[in-house]
Parts: C-alpha cells; structure tokens; sequence
C-alpha cells in the first residue's frame, strides 16, 4: 500500500489490523474477497475501509495485465460516484453500521487520483459518457492542486507536501489522456488548464533532481523532505518505470540498478509491512519475468501472513494472467 501523505501513522497502524487475508479460490471473479454486494472495493477481503486511489489503481493495473476487470470497474464506479465532493475529490470512504458508508475524512493522494479515476473510464469504461462529468470536476480540482511557484502538484489542498511518485503519475496519465482522441475531445476544457508533459518533466528535473541518466533516485522524493523511508525513497525510481517515462533499454538499465541495490531486500519482504507488487510489476515491464515470478511465489506466504491488500492482489492477478501462458501481443502492459 502506498501512503503518500506524510504523518498517517494512525492510517497505517488501522491498515495493518485490517481483516486477514484469504486465499483465492480457482476460478473466481478477480477481486472476489475484495468487492461487495453494492460495489464497494476495500482494501482487505471483506473489510470496513475503502481508499478510493488503492481501489482505483488495482482495477487499472490489473486491466493493463489483460484481466477482465470491466464488471468490477462498472459496480465501483456506480458506487463510488456518489462520493465525489461537488467541488471534485472523492473522500476515504468508511463503513458504519454493517451496510452503510460515510466518507471518513481525505482521500491519499489527491492529486493522482483524479486523473486515476480518469485513467479508469477512459481505458476500462470508455463507453461510460455519464462518468464524462465526473472526471471534468476531477480535473477541475486537479487544478487547484498545482503549485506554480515550484510547478509541481501537491498531494492534497492546502498542504504543503508534493511528491515525485505523485507527479511521475499525473504527467504520465494525462499524457495518456492528451494521446487519446476521444478522451481529449471529451475532456479538451479542462487538459487545455492543466501543464503539458514537457512542463512536468523540466520541473521534476528542477524540484525533485530527477536525472536518470546520471542517477537512479532523484536527490528529493517530496517537497518539503520527509524522513527517510522505503516510499517515498526506494520507490520513487519505479515510477517511471511502470508509467513508461523510461522505456526500452533506458528502463531495462534502470531496472538493474535498483534490483541491484534493492531487489534482495524486497523479494525478502523485508523492507516494509507490504511486499509493494507495484514494483513486481515494473520488472515484468522491464523484461525481468524471473523477478515477477518470484514475488508471484513468494506472495502465497505474504497473504497467509495478512501482508495483503487491494492494491497487491490488483497486480498478483495481472502478473499472474500475464505469466501463466505463452507471451503474446498486447495493447497495454
């Protein structure tokens, strides 16, 4: 799981006492222990807490593998869009009674939420016109998140703090929205307000010391610095990996160097509460099939040690569809 806000420690602690995991069943919908009767995606099996980013980025993950997510996508979003606040951001979403939900305070990362949930109708709902509106207040917002004095979006309005992996994902996703003809018809008023990836890539150079050519991390992972922890860290040069900011041989070379310095430690599961598939998923990107085997592998005991949440079983059903058959051409990755 991927908490970008700084000082969420009560978040984590909850998180980390969430429900236990349970293994998947052969033949099961994906994200069967996840999704309930209304549409809901929590973050553990069956749980009581639903984080609109985890759930929202497992769907688009899995759906970039080639699973079939269109059923789940089109419940939670029918569910969820009756959380968005009318001025744009969706709130975390907490469950109070048995069957109901009440908002429960701010999302995590709202800045790469909104164009998430935009990212979600365009490549998994496209012929969902009714979302159009929604993901327009999205971006609206999205705006009021960016900072033009450092030229970098901040995580949540009225806070200070920005992070590298956050804007990595903005540039990327309306890079992809920009590229899309009926998405940039659709939602032309609100990109035309928003900066361009070449405006995003200077600045993370500028803000953040992002220059994989010379270095693998860049010398900030968030603005203004946070102490030194896994995310945003070690993390941070997998965005560009997974977003295809690095492609080709340049991702391939990226790729070794931080399985180089990181890889041992993190197939170990030592180096945080969750085994982060996200990074999984970058070295399946970079051509690394043994590496995502391995994490693949070593996942059956992290789920029966509840080391488990939306967000990992969002890239164990992408990596696992993707592994189990012959290679093959696909649109997406």
């Amino acid at each position: 799981m991927e908490f970008k806000i700084a000082g969420r420690a009560l978040l984590f602690a909850l998180l980390c006492s969430g429900a236990p995991a349970t293994p998947a069943v052969a033949g099961q919908a994906p994200f069967a222990d996840f999704i309930m009767a209304d549409g809901a995606l929590t973050v553990f099996p069956k749980g009581d807490y639903v984080e609109p980013y985890s759930a929202i980025k497992a769907l688009l993950v899995a759906h970039r593998l080639g699973v079939d997510v269109r059923s789940q996508a089109r419940r939670f979003s029918s569910w969820i869009v009756q959380f968005q606040q009318a001025n744009g951001p969706f709130p975390r979403i907490c469950r109070s009674g048995g069957t109901r939900w009440l908002a429960c305070g701010p999302s995590d990362a709202d800045d790469s939420l909104a164009v998430l949930w935009c990212a979600l109708g365009s490549e998994i709902l496209p012929t969902r016109r009714e979302l159009d509106a929604s993901c327009d207040r999205a971006l609206d917002n999205l705006e009021t998140l960016w900072d033009p004095q450092r030229q970098t979006f901040r995580a949540v309005f009225g806070q200070a703090g920005a992070y590298f992996a956050d804007n990595v994902e903005v540039m990327a996703i309306l890079r992809d929205l920009r590229a899309n003809r009926a998405m940039s018809r659709r939602h032309a008023r609100v990109l035309a307000k928003l900066p361009t990836a070449q405006v995003m890539q200077a600045a993370l150079r500028r803000n953040y010391g992002y220059n994989p050519d010379q270095a693998l991390e860049p010398t900030a992972a968030s603005l203004p610095p946070t102490p030194y922890a896994f995310y945003p860290y070690a993390v941070a040069p997998i965005y560009p990996l997974i977003y295809d900011v690095r492609t080709g041989r340049a991702r391939q070379h990226d790729w070794q160097s931080w399985r180089d310095k990181y890889g041992k430690q993190w197939l170990a599961g030592t180096v945080d509460h969750f085994p982060w598939g996200l990074i999984a998923w970058a070295a399946y990107k970079a051509g690394d099939k043994k590496s995502a085997r391995a994490w693949l592998h070593n996942a059956i005991q992290w789920k029966a040690q509840d080391r488990w949440n939306i967000m990992e079983e969002g890239v164990r059903l992408g990596l696992s569809n993707r592994l189990r058959r012959p290679a093959r051409a696909h649109a997406v990755e």
